[in-house]
């Protein structure tokens, strides 16, 4: 039997929520642990403490499911913390990109380029607090974190508290769908009929199932930055042969639509971006206002808020018919975001190894900083979780990420002690602005536009 206290803040979430307690119910392993939910939305946190008791007693699975009203009575002695937390997310995310496109930046808008930062400033506006009050209930505990930016949230525990922290992101799986479309061939994989190379609602069963068929032939050694990453090695699965030389060979022929951006890239330096166009292009100066008529041309995917409200509303709808009528067959259409993998591995230290977390680099990519925050393959050892060495990324693209180290740096530095000058050096270092004044211009617009969401950071007054 396992021993240890679980608390997952976010956990009246529709999607993170019930994927998080359904893995944790279902590792048996960890038989013995105590769940504690927490989230500001408390009706919805209790439900899904019934149905986490429901679940428990039907399949007599000896764990203790408990919903808090508090955050630091959930907390209390917490061993390992699961966190997903975000504030009026889409509303602001459109808005974020909005305001890039009125300077003629068009990006993603989530974890890199000039909107990055208040995408993460708003959501550390509700974390420093979290982490306070973990210093407070369990200073031992391990922090794993969801909320994105993640490279951003976990420099500012790093840098603004004692809380050991990990990255999560599962961004890696684009890359197996990618590799195995572009090798399907070769791989034996089949590809859907009048597939068109989308995730959206007609193909993103078909998109999942070309990843798990992936996932099955290849094996991908990824390094860098979180939503940056690069593979260093495309294996065979079980018998380590070499698919790089092929993955470059039919990368030139194959279907140039296929996330063009990516597929530039690979061409240019030679080495497989993973994350695929959507977040690539957040780092790059590829999207800014020269180039729109080459981003135009690509035709590139962007995220579709309608289609993610929509989803969201069948990820809710799913939920509720789990929780309200105790379905527990529409489990089986529940996600695993692995976090009962990790907290195995934190609980027992059985030597797990996760393909991608982001921690301090210490030595795990050896041309990058030490300390900064880097996602690389990780074993859950008696020690604790220890990066394994990746062999140097190409210098090319390890100055690509050096930047980007830097200008988290200086962003998260800037949101939380006030700093304005350090948020202009961090646009001013953008890859995507290109004008010495563009970087006070960008500043003032998005603070006018958020700045009651950088009154709950510590150390920020009014800017003149």
């Amino acid at each position: 039997m396992a021993n240890g206290k679980v608390a997952v803040i976010g956990a009246g979430s529709a999607s993170f929520g019930l994927s998080a307690l359904k893995g944790l119910l279902e590792a048996r392993s960890l038989d013995g642990i105590s769940i504690h939910l927490f989230d500001v939305k408390q009706e919805a946190v209790h439900r899904m403490g019934e149905l986490g008791r429901y679940i428990a007693r039907e399949r007599r699975i000896p764990k203790e499911v408990l919903s808090h009203d508090e955050l630091a009575s959930c907390l209390d002695g917490a061993d390992c913390v699961i966190l997903s937390v975000a504030i009026d997310r889409e509303e602001c995310w459109r808005k974020d990109r909005e305001i890039g496109l009125e300077f003629g930046i068009d990006h993603y808008a989530e974890n890199g380029g000039p909107a990055a930062i208040f995408h993460a400033a708003r959501n550390l506006g509700l974390i420093l607090p979290i982490l306070e009050t973990m210093e407070e209930c369990c200073p031992q505990a391990w922090l794993l974190n969801y909320t994105n930016p993640v490279t951003r949230i976990g420099t500012a525990a790093a840098r603004y508290s004692g809380i050991r922290t990990i990255g999560v992101c599962h961004q890696l799986d684009f890359g197996y769908y990618m590799a195995g479309t572009i090798l399907h061939e070769e791989l034996g994989i089949e590809l859907p009929e009048h597939y068109h190379f989308r995730w959206r609602d007609d193909s993103m069963d078909a998109s999942h199932a070309l990843t798990c068929a992936a996932k099955e032939k290849l094996h991908i050694l990824a390094a860098g930055l979180n939503h940056f990453t690069w593979a260093l090695e495309v294996t065979g699965f079980r018998d380590g042969t070499d698919w790089y030389p092929a993955l470059r060979e039919r990368n030139v022929s194959f279907d140039r639509s296929f996330e063009p951006l990516t597929r530039h890239v690979f061409d240019l330096f030679g080495c497989f971006p993973v994350p695929g166009d959507t977040h690539l292009c957040e780092y790059l100066p590829f999207t800014h206002s020269t180039a729109r008529k080459t981003w135009q041309r690509m035709d590139m995917q962007m995220y579709d808020f309608d289609w993610s409200n929509q989803t969201r509303a069948r990820r809710a709808a799913l939920a509720r018919a789990v929780v309200h009528d105790r379905n527990l067959e529409l489990l089986d259409q529940v996600g695993s975001e692995r976090a009962e993998s990790l907290v195995e591995g934190l609980l027992l230290r059985n030597g797990y190894v996760d393909e991608a977390v982001n921690l301090p680099n210490d030595g795990g990519i050896p041309n990058l900083p030490p300390g900064a925050i880097v996602e690389t393959p990780a074993a859950f050892l008696a020690s604790g979780p220890r990066q394994l060495a990746c062999p140097p990324l190409p210098e090319p693209v390890a100055d690509l990420c050096r930047r980007q180290t830097l200008i988290n740096e200086l962003s998260v530095a800037g949101m939380v002690e006030g700093n304005r000058d350090l948020l202009l050096q961090a646009l001013a270092l953008d890859p995507m602005v290109d004008d010495v004044e563009l970087p006070a211009r960008l500043l003032d617009r998005y603070l006018k536009e958020f700045e009651k969401y950088f009154r709950a950071l510590p150390g920020w007054g009014p800017h003149e």
